[in-house]
């Protein structure tokens, strides 16, 4: 499979055309559960738990798959069973029989086939060329979340347009994705195909997991991606709709609005970084401050401002993370050979999203208990605490070395 046999266009249109599917889902699933079926954040909670756990189970099976497969036409496959889940929950709604079980399921098909889809999909970008990673990093991630900021636009008018409409938006962009990543890495002609030596699962597992043992900066990148998941994603996914909802007495409007402010942040910081001709000297430290930066900004939202302050907080954190998120993914993909580059990245991707149940149920419980404000105070305090910690990492002292990685 080598660099000629990729077309960059079309995976970012894949990019594109699978992410304004997860938009209208990102909006949906949530907006079901708490205004539709009415149910309590603990069962939100819940439910956003049972559409991240497929990643503990499956993300680094996922990444050993990618790594035997040809990549192209795996997550052509893959895009496709998207249209399962999404199949069930629209023939729920033309029937009348949308239940809470019945979420969980789609949730659970749902989060499966994004746990295989993930590595796959993140492991392309190894065939950007490595001195200008960054750059690759920031257009897939601004490409990203224009296209979800579309669909959570899209979401935000379910109650005019309709359900049925937006779930056959979302099933004909799986297919268009799964037609897109066919045109962007085609499966090479018989002469041209490489020889894949198969070995015991377990032993490619622990290959991708020794490279992080080995390099301890990475180690404490994934701890700290796996501290993001816990806390920022988690309460990100369960408290914002419910903040929406609750505090500001808003509806699926106020919601998808809020999603479209961060996503405009992420944006804003991804632009600044394709622009740039080389990437930041201490990338490390820079992801630790952003860290840092988001803890406060939870704490201001904890405190319910008016929405005139509340939408330019959503902005700035989205900024924050939309920033770390690229240097994150960019110091990975400088660091890893190219034939582990799908079993690093589910371990990258296992460290996000499997912290990120755990926060969702966490914070489904907590807001129960103790109230919306008062959990996100503490989940503020919880992120201060382990940036400070952060500070004596191996992260922090990280320096970009020009020869290797075009000066991270």
């Amino acid at each position: 499979m080598s660099a000629q046999r990729f077309s960059f266009g079309h995976y970012l249109a894949t990019i594109g055309a699978s992410n304004f599917a997860l938009g209208l889902f990102s909006v949906i699933y949530p907006w079901l559960i708490i205004g539709v079926l009415q149910e309590s954040p603990s069962r939100l909670g819940l439910a956003q738990m049972a559409l991240l756990l497929p990643n503990l189970l499956f993300i680094l099976p996922g990444g050993v798959v990618s790594d035997r497969s040809h990549r192209g036409s795996w997550l052509s496959l893959l895009y496709v069973l998207y249209l399962l889940p999404i199949g069930i929950l629209a023939s729920a709604i033309l029937t009348d029989q949308l239940s809470f079980p019945l979420l969980l399921i789609c949730g659970m098909t749902f989060g499966t086939v994004s746990a295989f889809v993930q590595p796959t999909r993140e492991s392309l970008l190894g065939y950007a060329a490595p001195n200008l990673m960054h750059q690759a990093v920031a257009k897939v991630v601004m490409v990203q979340f224009i296209a979800q900021g579309i669909g959570f636009a899209a979401a935000g008018q379910m109650e005019s347009t309709g359900l049925t409409l937006l779930l056959s938006l979302q099933m004909v962009a799986f297919v268009a994705s799964s037609f897109l990543i066919k045109r962007s890495h085609p499966r090479p002609l018989i002469s041209q195909k490489e020889t894949v030596k198969l070995r015991q699962p377990l032993t490619e597992l622990r290959e991708g997991l020794q490279l992080f043992i080995d390099n301890k900066a990475l180690l404490h990148l994934v701890i700290l991606t796996f501290a993001t998941g816990a806390l920022a994603f988690g309460v990100y996914l369960v408290g914002m709709p419910l903040i929406a909802k609750q505090a500001y007495g808003g509806s699926v409007q106020l919601y998808a609005g809020m999603q479209v402010m961060f996503t405009f942040g992420v944006i804003t910081a991804n632009f600044g970084v394709m622009k740039r001709d080389k990437m930041f000297n201490r990338p490390g430290r820079l992801i630790i401050i952003t860290f840092l930066w988001r803890g406060g900004l939870v704490g201001i939202v904890a405190l319910l401002p008016s929405l005139w302050a509340l939408f330019p907080t959503l902005f700035v954190w989205g900024f924050f993370s939309g920033l770390s998120m690229t240097l994150g993914r960019t110091l990975l993909h400088n660091q890893l050979p190219h034939d582990l580059r799908s079993r690093a990245s589910s371990v990258y991707q296992l460290c996000l999203f499997g912290g990120a149940p755990i926060g969702a149920w966490g914070c489904g419980m907590s807001i129960e208990a103790i109230g919306l404000s008062n959990t996100f105070m503490g989940i503020a305090v919880l992120t201060l605490i382990v940036s400070l910690v952060a500070f004596g990492s191996p992260l922090w002292k990280l320096v970009g070395r020009q020869h290797e990685t075009a000066a991270l």
